[in-house]
Parts: structure tokens; C-alpha cells; sequence
């Protein structure tokens, strides 16, 4: 039986400090929630160009639909109002879809992109589960370089 006095009773020494993994746990986690809030922002734009367009094109149909009635054919003045409303309706739908296109470039699909980029980078960073048994021995390994430099 060999003795070995400097392995008796000393406690061992975590690679990654406590402080350390609370401090990663809590970036992590703010990462996972501004995620969130940004796959969710993602959505309620989407939704809200959704409704947008609808809303527009609704107003259009309206327009059309009292173009169309009999009595504005009876009465001239009522027929050039209701023309003006459908001319009106028809630049705000045009209007609507210019914004619904600019929000579409500026916002939805930079969004998307940056959870797209963003977690592609931390998914290839982040070690496979087929990796871990080998991850604490090249850790090791840089480490003892580290310390014997």
C-alpha cells in the first residue's frame, strides 16, 4: 500500500468556482427570457400586420359595397362622397401595405434572423451530450498546459 501525504484529506478543487456557475446559470437564463420576449414580439408584430391588412381591406370592401348601392346612383351628391370615402379607402389600404412591408423588413424578419443566428451559434458552442465525457478531460488537459506555462 503506497502513502501519498499531499492527496490525504485535502478537499478537491472544483474547476469552475461557484460564483462562476451561479453567474452563468443567471446569464443563461436572462438569454432564454429576452429569447422569449423576442420570439413573442415576433409574433404580436405578425399579428398586428395581420389585423392591419385586414382592417384596410375591410374598409376597401365597405367602400365598394356603398359604391354599388342604388341610392348613390339617385342622389349625385351622395354618390361624390362615397366616392371620395372608396378613394380614400383605397390610398389608406395602399398606405397599409407600404407599412405592413416596411415592418415586415425592419422588424419580423431581423427578429428572426437573430434567433435564428444567435441560437445556431450557442447550440454548435454548446457541448453534444456524446461530447461530455471527453469535455472534462480537454478541460483538464488546458488547464494543466495553463498551469504548467
Amino acid at each position: 500500500m503506497s502513502w501519498i501525504p499531499f492527496k490525504i484529506g485535502q478537499p478537491k478543487k472544483q474547476i469552475v468556482p461557484k460564483t462562476v456557475e451561479r453567474d452563468f446559470e443567471r446569464e443563461y437564463g436572462k438569454l432564454q427570457q429576452l429569447e422569449e420576449q423576442t420570439r413573442r414580439l415576433q409574433k404580436d408584430m405578425k399579428k398586428s400586420t395581420d389585423a392591419d391588412l385586414a382592417m384596410s381591406k375591410s374598409a376597401v370592401k365597405i367602400s365598394l359595397d356603398l359604391l354599388s348601392n342604388p341610392l348613390c346612383e339617385q342622389d349625385q351628391d351622395l354618390l361624390n362622397m362615397v366616392t371620395a370615402l372608396d378613394t380614400a379607402m383605397k390610398r389608406m389600404d395602399a398606405f397599409n401595405q407600404e407599412k405592413v412591408n416596411q415592418i415586415q423588413k425592419t422588424v419580423i424578419e431581423p427578429l428572426k434572423k437573430r434567433n435564428q443566428l444567435f441560437w445556431s451559434w450557442v447550440t454548435s458552442e454548446w457541448p453534444q451530450s456524446h461530447e461530455l465525457p471527453g469535455l472534462r478531460s480537454r478541460i483538464l488537459d488546458t488547464a494543466g498546459l495553463w498551469l504548467a506555462w
